[in-house]
């Protein structure tokens, strides 16, 4: 059992619960794996702050959160698209609880949502009030591809923070577009300038070795971290994560002619942890991401490998010849 707080109590019938825990955009996110024991189980979900909990799997049957653990809670929506998984919003202190019958696993991500992070990486763009309205057991397709992104990579988090900033920013994004159905949503379509641009660009060759961090790339355009997220990709077709890490592997991959260089010190020249993620990706030519496992209903990304490094050539700010 983990012994970080995130937001279980009152357990009935449950097993065994892994949890990591990571702290991504300024937002505490817990990665859980819950057994169940056979018949009924619950426990109650509640925080200081207010709290989204996505399910991404359920094995065995199926969860719900309930307002209270005699009343059951409205799941014709989820039970007609016959989808695995479900999100609820709950407010600051409020007592929810997750019930379960005959359910032998679930998988959850549950971000802490401290308001001032919230609006630090919405750029002040996120209605506060819906927070304190709850949303119980309901479905999004984006929130749960995004939820099984971090899910499915939470042990390689630690060395890919830009990654996984990256997906709170946007799990963030997507719950400040749903939260307002009724308001006028600002969305920046346009990119980065072109002084922008180079500058992160700049930062990133030159801190390849390094963890970056989204808000720091965001500090450098005067955006905040959502907004940055999107308008980066809207000037190189990549998100900062993806753009990061393919110099990482071409800088990498120059190295590797240099015979006297160690294969661990390359990798780690070239930012890499560990000696076994850099040879997935740079060595025999192995070309698809441990990052990034193919999910239900994600496009594949093989295709796309070749025209996003002629892009990147175009691009201001790129050196290919140079070492950092």
């Amino acid at each position: 059992m983990a012994s970080v707080d995130h937001g279980s109590s009152h357990p009935h019938n449950l097993g065994v619960a892994r949890v990591q825990s990571h702290t991504l955009c300024g937002i505490e996110v817990h990665c859980i794996q819950q057994d169940a024991l056979p018949g009924r189980a619950w426990h109650q979900l509640s925080n200081h702050h207010p709290m989204l909990a996505i399910v991404v799997n359920e094995t065995g049957g199926l969860c719900e959160a309930r307002p209270s653990l005699h009343s059951g809670a409205n799941r014709s929506n989820v039970r007609r698209h016959r989808r695995n998984g479900h999100t609820s919003l709950i407010p600051a202190g409020l007592p929810i609880w997750c019930y379960s019958d005959q359910i032998a696993r679930v998988d959850a991500v549950r971000l802490i949502l401290d308001v001032n992070r919230v609006f630090e990486v919405m750029g002040g763009e996120f209605q506060v009030a819906r927070l304190t309205e709850p949303r119980l057991t309901f479905f999004d397709e984006n929130l749960q591809v995004l939820a099984r992104l971090l899910a499915l990579n939470q042990d390689d988090m630690p060395s890919f923070h830009l990654f996984g900033d990256s997906v709170v920013a946007a799990i963030i994004a997507r719950l400040s577009y749903l939260s307002a159905t009724n308001q006028p949503v600002i969305s920046r379509r346009l990119g980065l300038t072109k002084r922008q641009l180079t500058q992160v660009t700049e930062f990133m060759h030159d801190n390849l070795s390094l963890c970056i961090r989204l808000s720091e790339l965001a500090s450098l355009t005067g955006l905040s971290a959502s907004q940055f997220g999107r308008a980066f990709k809207v000037s190189t077709g990549m998100t900062p994560h993806k753009w990061h890490l393919a110099i990482r592997i071409e800088y990498a991959k120059r190295m590797l002619t240099d015979r006297e260089k160690r294969l661990v010190d390359i990798a780690l020249e070239a930012g890499f942890s560990e000696q076994s993620h850099f040879s997935v990706k740079c060595v025999g030519g192995a070309r698809r991401s441990v990052l990034y496992p193919q999910s239900p209903g994600m496009p594949g990304r093989n295709g796309s490998s070749l025209r996003n490094r002629r892009a990147m050539r175009s691009l201001p700010g790129i050196r290919w010849g140079r070492r950092p």
